[in-house]
């Protein structure tokens, strides 16, 4: 949508035929016996076509092989207990004609007979006969007016080859490709006139020509965005791509649209970014934008209920986290976050962009974290301070290293023990054996580096609809621990339906050394991990989860879902082995206004009753 209007001029008679006679005629002629049977009264109107007069009892068709029953009679949309007027029985044969005809079959014929059911009952039977004909396959392309690119250039570009069977929209997709080839090039104004040169029934191929118009070599005589209040024009205005005195790239068009919307400074980016310039050679890139409250101040609630038969009580988890991407409008971001549970972390850091007039992110990171083994009550604790640098790499594309200093600090078991993934909380054996062992104090300091390349191609990355967004990142270090760390992350959605998103997310960590600091290691389950389980109750040196949801959109930030989460460590005594497979699904919602956001899981463990899920509410208020 944001994209300069291409001209597409299809001339292709095939494209407009209308519904074969047969079907008029054929319709007509029974109706016209059907109407004898059932007269309209005095008081009806004559316009027949404007009045609901048949229920199809019944919709059968013979002859079709490339599309079943079901198919056809969805696309004519059929019901059982539905009044059709002559009209729509007519429009729903010819959504069954253009189908055909989109896929090929360019002689496909629909033939249906009706049946009364009886002189009282308006109800009628039709069953359709399918003359599919032979399909269409491409035959040879001719192209004329080119001066630009030379003819196979072009070709490769269409991209379909001689014996392939014809559909519009592989013809379109491939006119849309050269299109594209001209617009990266400065010639947005290309026109494309398609037209057959052939079309043989017998022979069974068809014969296109092309005829292109490329028009004048376009360039940017302005960049300009306006509608912010807060946010300073030149913050926005260096995060594209495209320049003044260009010439015109429509790959550089859709990158700066992608780039403005997931700034996630704007509530909302006008699609039409284009304008025409003063001259035909000059066009303007114009951005209209509403600003959004960059603010947020959000609270994470998660609730476990107590276990069964025990005594335990019920678990309460909670994280406070408060971030402003945009302060005074420059772009800057400063964040704090708090988290309680078994796994208490606090976080302050602080990120300056386009250090030295570059696209070049400078950040700060001060951190504390403590964690008590649920199993043995064994503490750990370590404080961290890290600086980081990321720059961006082409359109989708960003590189990020951060250098790291950590105080670590736990207690150590002499004698090798399971993971708490392995232990039963309630092994009253267990507890027996680990009164009987006497920790050891381990202390250490680490320092690091980490590397990390992410390629983020989401259409928008608060609630995506489509696109892709990848991760990976290797960190080595030097301490008495000698660790070695790797992540990977793939996060991939794309649409179903109309307004429905699938979502998945596969994410993986492995670390390798000897004695490995708890810290140090993965952590797995609650509300961003494995919804269904407590709050990162299991932990281990490698990690695997996966997360699919199935969305409904029902506003631009806001969806309801279902999902199901996998995930499972390995041992720590074993860290290439893995424990068994954890399980959660459920269903939530996210919701969010001007005012603020609010975010409900209601996550089940496989196995556990339906009164046995765990709650994760998550409050936000923006500002």
């Amino acid at each position: 949508m944001h994209s300069y209007r291409f001209l597409i001029l299809i001339s292709l008679l095939l494209f407009n035929l209308v519904i074969s006679p047969e079907i008029a005629h054929t319709f007509n002629d029974q109706e016209q016996q059907t109407t004898q049977e059932n007269p309209l009264s005095e008081n009806e109107t004559e316009d027949i076509n404007t009045i609901p007069l048949y229920t199809i009892a019944k919709l059968s068709f013979d002859g079709n092989k490339h599309f079943n029953n079901r198919r056809l009679r969805v696309l004519f949309d059929w019901q059982s207990d539905k009044v059709y007027s002559r009209k729509e029985i007519n429009d729903g044969f010819e959504r069954v004609i253009g189908a055909y005809r989109k896929e090929g079959f360019i002689f496909a014929q629909v033939i249906p007979r009706t049946i009364p059911i009886s002189i009282r009952n308006p109800a009628i039977s039709i069953n359709v006969k399918i003359r599919e004909g032979k399909r269409l396959r491409f035959g040879a392309f001719t192209i004329a007016g080119y001066k630009l690119f030379s003819k196979s250039k072009l070709l490769r570009q269409l991209s379909i080859r001689k014996g392939q069977y014809f559909t519009r929209n592989l013809l379109e997709e491939g006119i849309e490709r050269i299109q594209m080839l001209y617009s990266e090039h400065g010639y947005p104004k290309v026109e494309i006139e398609t037209s057959i040169l052939n079309l043989s029934q017998d022979e069974g191929e068809l014969n296109i020509g092309l005829q292109i118009r490329e028009g004048v070599k376009v360039r940017l005589s302005e960049v300009k965005v306006s509608g912010n209040e807060k946010t300073k024009s030149d913050v926005i205005l260096r995060e594209l791509p495209i320049k003044v005195d260009e010439y015109y790239n429509q790959r550089k068009i859709d990158q700066s649209y992608h780039r403005i919307r997931n700034l996630g400074y704007f509530h909302q980016i006008h699609p039409n970014v284009l304008e025409e310039g003063t001259t035909e050679d000059t066009i303007v890139f114009h951005a209209k934008v509403t600003e959004a409250r960059t603010g947020r101040l959000i609270g994470i609630l998660g609730y476990a209920p107590p276990v069964e038969g025990s005594e335990s009580v019920p678990q309460l988890t909670g994280v406070v986290e408060f971030r402003e991407t945009n302060l005074l409008g420059t772009a800057r971001d400063i964040h704090f976050s708090w988290k309680s549970g078994l796994l208490k972390s606090l976080s302050i850091g602080y990120r300056e962009p386009w250090v030295l007039d570059k696209p070049i992110t400078l950040g700060l990171t001060y951190s504390q974290l403590s964690q008590r083994n649920p199993i043995n009550d064994a503490e750990s604790e370590e404080k961290a301070a890290n600086i980081s640098g990321n720059m961006k790499i082409g359109g989708y594309y960003e590189g990020e290293m951060t250098l790291g200093y950590k105080q670590i600090m736990f207690e150590g078991i002499p004698s090798p023990l399971p993971s708490a993934s392995q232990q039963d909380p309630l092994s009253s054996s267990m507890s027996t054996q680990l009164d009987n062992i006497s920790p050891t104090i381990e202390r250490g300091t680490k320092y690091s580096v980490t590397l990390r390349l992410t390629r983020d191609s989401r259409d928008y990355y608060l609630n995506p609809t489509q696109g892709r967004r990848d991760s990976f990142a290797v960190e080595l270090s030097q301490s008495k621990f000698n660790l070695r760390k790797m992540w990977f992350d793939i996060q991939q959605y794309f649409q179903t339906w109309e307004n429905q998103i699938v979502a998945i997310e596969i994410h993986g960590a492995a670390a390798w050394g000897v004695n490995f600091p708890p810290t140090e290691l993965f952590y797995l389950g609650g509300a961003t991990t494995l919804r269904g389980y407590d709050e990162d109750w299991f932990s281990g040196p490698r990690r695997v989860h996966a997360n699919l949801e199935y969305r409904f959109l029902t506003g631009r930030n806001s969806q309801i879902f279902t999902f199901v989460d996998l995930g499972s460590v390995t041992f720590i005594d074993r860290p290439s082995v893995f424990d068994k497979l954890r399980v959660g699904y459920g269903f939530g919602a996210r919701l969010e206004s001007k005012s603020g956001i609010i975010q409900l899981d209601y996550g089940l463990a496989a196995g556990d009753s339906a009164l046995r899920g765990k709650i994760h509410v998550k409050l936000g208020a923006s500002f």
